[in-house]
Formats: structure tokens, sequence, C-alpha cells
């Protein structure tokens, strides 16, 4: 007799002490006692052994034999002892026999002679009903019955009832047992028998040595293919191996039905994702007796990456199931295919590629890159799959924030590394961000003249004024802009953030041709542009802001001082108004340039000075000798200027005889 003592989970319990006693009839263990004790092994199994005591004048003995252990768990043995005289069918009376005719019990029970039918795997719609009684009548409980198989497939087996051994069924109090037969997972022709009370083998051949207290003849065998219904993996799934070699274990997969049984017999097909990406020893096998297929997998040298091997049922495609075996690639080198330390705008995206190379003539395809990214900035995805080139692709998408940005690319212990900087996208610029550079009027710009460009986005890294403070040429680059009108390069005085508002004050390249100019202002790499009307003349009057908002002409006195609410000019003297934009002078000067020491430059238009309404006579123009894109207009201020404030403004006809007179900004300047 032999017990399993387990843990709740079903683990074996080895060295626990099992207690057996005889409690009902007679008999002895082999030590002689009624009573006795029992250790498991390491597979959790004890053994005992009953010896039963002959009783005369009855026709049978049952004993039982409880086993029991600490916690108070046990099950109960029961042996019987027959002694009536057995026959065959239509002598004597027998003691036990399987029924040959419907019964009221089981009036759908399987006669001798018939044949056990159905499919693989499944339980049969038949059962089977053995009956143990006495030569009077009695019945005898708790007699054993099971199906003893004459080949080692087909088979079929009894469903296991309460307290029975596995595959077997007990007879009841009125001696009847009914056994649910369960059809084996092969399909074929064959035939077992019934066995009562024994066990069913010895050794290793079907029907070999079965012992029991009787046998039946032998019932036909029929089992017809299962419906397959999924197929499963068992083993060899994940597994990994280095291009040139085989897989460690082989793949194994089940055919089982649509009860889960297993299915024998079942064909299958391999295929392989990509194709030709590993070697398997077998594209078509067939399920053994436990339902399972298996094929090996070796790796080409070419391998890479991850590949699926499918195994499908040849006869229905739709159930199949996927092993994943991976090319473990020896990677030697990881590097971006593009000149580190780029720029980016904020909230744009670039596409990054990294290539990977493969060592000793591996494949370098196929192979996953991990990337991760540090700074300002999101990425379209944390990995990437090389293409037949051995290179990946990662999109990096800047965020709303300036700053440095590190992306990081790791694949076989290389890891690559790309820096990236966030800067402020372009200027948003329209035909109402330009104004004159001195006076402030609206759209009033031209060549040589100096302009200011207002526009969101031209200064938003900077806080206050950045402005040249060096001797000589202005630079074309100041505070990270940049400024071209119709691509001539635009000299710059100064950049400011002032109260949310940004600006940029340049001079007009004088190659500029007046009408319809591009102009594009770069800040940090960001660009904006637009097209601009660009006049002939544009004069403006500097201006100086005073207490109270009040701003006056920058004009100078004879004295070298510069009129003022306080220091007003004075009738009859010759004042110097400091202007821009006048037009084109003959000879020409360049841009960012001054006019050649001791030369005269005289404008192709005509300049208006505008006195209170009226006109009064220029004294002479000039352009200034050390401030660029800077001119003079002397006048005399007439004796009947009226003392209090002046209006004053400064027009040129262009061309000289034309009808075109541009005017400038209309200030005012107090007169004693």
């Amino acid at each position: 007799m032999f017990v399993k003592v387990t843990d709740v989970s079903g683990n074996a319990v080895a060295n626990a002490t099992v207690a057996w006693a005889i409690t009902a009839s007679t008999g002895s263990f082999i030590n002689g006692t009624t009573l006795d004790q029992t250790l498991t092994d390491s597979n959790g199994i004890a053994v005992e052994y009953f010896i039963p005591v002959a009783q005369s004048g009855t026709p049978f003995v049952q004993s039982a034999v409880t086993a029991s252990i600490s916690n108070g768990v046990s099950v109960v043995f029961y042996q019987t002892i027959g002694f009536d005289v057995i026959s065959a069918v239509g002598g004597a009376p027998l003691n036990v026999f399987v029924s040959v005719e419907p019964s009221t019990v089981c009036p759908t029970c399987l006669d001798i002679g018939s044949t056990l039918a159905g499919a693989a795997g499944t339980t049969a719609q038949q059962q089977l009903e053995i009956r143990a009684f006495t030569s009077n009548g009695q019945p005898i409980p708790n007699v054993s019955l099971r199906l003893v198989n004459n080949q080692a497939t087909p088979s079929v087996s009894c469903a296991t009832s309460a307290g029975a051994d596995p595959g077997a069924v007990l007879t009841d109090v009125t001696g009847i047992a009914l056994c649910t037969p369960v059809l084996g997972p092969a399909a074929g022709a064959g035939s077992f028998y019934v066995l009562a009370g024994g066990v069913a083998l010895v050794g290793n051949t079907p029907g070999a040595g079965s012992q029991g207290f009787f046998a039946s003849g032998n019932f036909p065998l029929n089992i017809t293919p299962g419906t397959p219904g999924g197929i499963t993996l068992k083993s060899g799934n994940n597994q990994s191996a280095v291009p040139g070699q085989a897989v460690t274990s082989p793949l194994v997969a089940q055919v089982v039905d649509v009860a889960g049984n297993p299915l024998a017999g079942q064909q299958v097909v391999w295929t392989v994702t990509p194709t030709g990406a590993v070697t398997l020893t077998g594209t078509t096998t067939t399920s053994d007796s436990n339902g399972q297929v298996q094929t090996n997998v070796s790796l080409p040298l070419t391998t890479s990456g991850q590949v699926t091997v499918k195994v499908a049922l040849q006869s229905n495609p739709n159930i199949s199931t996927s092993f994943v075996i991976t090319a473990v690639i020896q990677v030697s080198g990881l590097q971006f295919l593009a000149s580190n330390s780029q720029t980016i705008l904020e909230n744009a995206n670039t596409a990054l590629t990294v290539q990977l190379t493969a060592a000793n003539g591996q494949s370098a395809a196929n192979i996953p890159i991990t990337f991760s990214v540090s700074g300002p900035a999101t990425l379209g995805g944390t990995t990437a799959v090389t293409n037949a080139q051995g290179q990946a692709t990662v999109s990096v998408i800047a965020g709303s924030t300036t700053g440095a940005v590190t992306v990081n690319a790791v694949a076989g212990g290389q890891t690559a590394i790309f820096t990236l900087t966030v800067i402020p996208p372009g200027p948003t610029l329209t035909t109402n961000s330009f104004y004159n550079g001195a006076d402030f009027q609206p759209g009033s710009i031209s060549p040589c003249g100096i302009a200011t460009i207002v526009a969101p986005g031209i200064a938003s890294a900077i806080q206050g004024v950045v402005a040249y403070d060096g001797v000589g040429a202005l630079p074309y680059t100041l505070g990270g802009d940049t400024v071209t009108f119709g691509g001539a390069q635009a000299p710059i005085f100064n950049v400011a953030n002032m109260n949310g508002q940004q600006q940029i004050t340049v001079q007009v390249p004088c190659s500029v041709t007046p009408g319809s100019v591009p102009v594009v202002v770069t800040v940090g790499g960001g660009s904006g542009s637009v097209t601009v009307n660009v006049q002939a003349a544009s004069p403006g009057l500097f201006l100086t802001q005073y207490a109270n908002n009040n701003s006056i002409p920058v004009l100078e006195r004879p004295d070298g001082s510069f009129v003022s609410p306080t220091n007003p000019a004075v009738k009859g003297e010759t004042l110097i108004a400091y202007v821009t934009g006048l037009g084109p002078t003959t000879p020409s000067v360049a841009t960012n340039a001054l006019p050649a020491p001791g030369s005269k430059a005289t404008l192709q238009g005509t300049v208006i000075v505008g006195l209170n309404g009226q006109g009064i006579p220029s004294a002479g123009t000039a352009l200034s000798s050390d401030l660029v894109g800077v001119q003079t207009v002397s006048f005399t201020l007439p004796s009947s200027t009226p003392s209090g404030t002046s209006g004053f403004s400064i027009g040129v006809l262009y061309p000289t005889g034309g009808s075109t007179i541009y005017y400038s900004y209309l200030g005012k300047f107090p007169v004693q």
C-alpha cells in the first residue's frame, strides 16, 4: 500500500511519519502487528505491507487499513479476500463479472463483445459496469475495477473515482461500479479487458503480468482521431544562440483537442520568419502518443535579431503557435550618422540615425537598439530595430524650453552619445514689424538708412539691451541674431528686450534695390522671414527723450551743445540736425562704412527743411564721418521764428526734379 504526503501547495513532504492501523476485520502488517509507522521518502511516498488472514465458512473477508498523519488527515485502504469458485459465464454463479446486457443501473453500458469507440482524447459515450457479489447474491463493496490494454496504443482507462487507485473505480454498497472510459490520445484499433480487484501492470508490456481477482474477456477498441483544438508551447521558447551555432534545446509543442487532451498522429508544419533566418531539422513532423511535436534549430552566421518559428496544423493552418529565437550578436561598433552638437528649435523634431557594426562577419540587421534622452526633449520611441544596412532611426522631439539634450543609444554593450541644443524658434515677422531707426515711423526704411525691426522671438534669450561698444565697423551678428535684406547682411547696432518688446536695430544694406525685398532674421539657428517694401529714401529724425515723454530732435548748436528744454535754440543761429535715410549719394558709400576722408558725397535727391509748416533753405548736407548710416542737415533758424515751440521735419524729393517726397516725423523743439 502506497500513500503520498504533500503540503497545501501540493509539494511532496519528505520524512513525514505515517501511522498505519487495521481498523476493520483481521490481518496484520509485515511486522506481525496491527499498528505500525513508516516514513516518507524524498518523493513524499510511504509504503506498508498488509497480510490478510483467511476466515473459513465465509465467501469473502474484507479488511480496512487507515493511514494517517499528525494533523489528522487520513485515507482508507480496503483489502478483500474471496473464496467462492469462479466459473465461466453460463456455468456456476460468478463472484465478479462485467455486465453482459443492459441493466436497470446502466441501461447504456457496453455489452461484452461490443466495440468501445470514440475520438482520441475524449470520454467515451458508453460506460462499463462491474458487479461484485457472492454466489448467493451478497454484494461485495470496495472492489476496484480498472481497464488493461493489450497494446501500447491505442489505449483507454477509467476516470478515477473517489478513494480508488489512479485509473480505477470502486464498487459501491450494492456491489456495482461504473467505469467511464477515457480514450487515449492516439488513434487506432486494439483491445482491452477489465481487471477486478488487482493492479494493472507488472513490467512495461501492456496486459502482461496483470494481477487481480477476475479478468474479463477482451473488448474491441477503436479510437478515431480527435478534433484538434490548439497547439501549445511545451519547451524551447525564448532561447538565444550565437549565429553559427544551434540552440541548446529542441522546440517542443503539443497538439491538443478541443477539450485540451493531447492528440497523437497529427501532422504539423514548421515555418520560419524571416525566411531562412534559422535552419530546422524537420519542417513537417507528426505528434507522438503524448501529442508532442518537436524540431531542432541551428542559426546560420547571417542570422540576426529575433526569429519566429511557427508550428501549424497541416490540416488547419489557423491552429498554430510560435516560438521566438534570438540571435546574440557580438556588436563591435555603434555610432550616430551625423555631426555632433547640433541645434533644434523648440517644439520641433529631428531624426537621428545610428550605425551598428557586428563582429566576425555576423549580420547587423534586425538588432534592437535602446534609446534614452536627457534634457528638454522626448523620444518618438525607446527602441528601434536595425535595417539590412545595420541602421536604426529614432525621432527626437524638442520641448518648449531651451537647453542641452543628450541622446544615448545602446546595443550589445556598446554605447553612442549624441548632443543637441534646443534653441528658440525664429521671430514672427510681418510687414508691420519694420520702423525707421531714428524716429520710429512705421515702414519708413531705405538703403543705407537705419531700421528697427520689432517682433516676438527676436531677442527671447536677452534681458535688457545688447549693444556694440567697439570701435570701427558694426558687427553682423549680435546677441545671436543676424539679419539679411535680399541676401545681403545688415550691420547691427543693438538687440533689445525691454518690458516684453523685442527689437533689433540695423543698417539696411546699401546694395538693396528699392522695392519688395525679402528679409530674414535668424536667432540662434531659428529664423523668420517676410517681404517688405524698401523706399528710395526714408528721412528720419533722431530724437532725444526728456521728462514727461517730451522728445526733441537732435539739433546741435554752434557751440556744440544740443537743443533741450533748458538749452533752447536761438534765432539766427545755424543748427545741425542728425538724420538717417536721405537716400543714395554720389559717389556711393558702402554698407557699414564711412565716407572717405576729405571727400564729399552729394545727395541724389533734394532735401527740404520744414519749419512750422514752411520750407526754409538748407545750409548743406553731409554723411557723418564717425556714425554709420547717419547724415546731417544744416539750416539757419530765421530771425522771424516765433519764440516758444517750433515744428520741424525733413523731406526728401527723390529724384531731384521728381514728384515723390518722403517726409520724416514732425518734431518740436524750443526756441528762445
